[in-house]
């Protein structure tokens, strides 16, 4: 699959389920949501597979130095 359209597809997922939100202005995200939100709530959002799941534990780990 397209990098591009997985990222795309994690990205708009993460919105869905209010991990990243718009206040004044600027895209937040929602760390401590991040790492307990559970792989499976997300797979409930249309479109989700295991190449979206697996981008975003890829963002997961991308994000433990914080």
């Amino acid at each position: 699959m397209n990098k591009d359209r997985v990222l795309t597809m994690a990205k708009s997922t993460l919105k869905l389920a209010n991990i990243i939100r718009y206040e004044d202005g600027h895209e937040i995200i929602d760390i401590s949501l991040l790492r307990t939100i559970p792989d499976g709530e997300l797979m409930r959002y249309r479109n989700v597979g295991k190449a979206t799941i697996e981008k975003i534990q890829e963002i997961r780990k991308s994000l433990d130095w914080l």
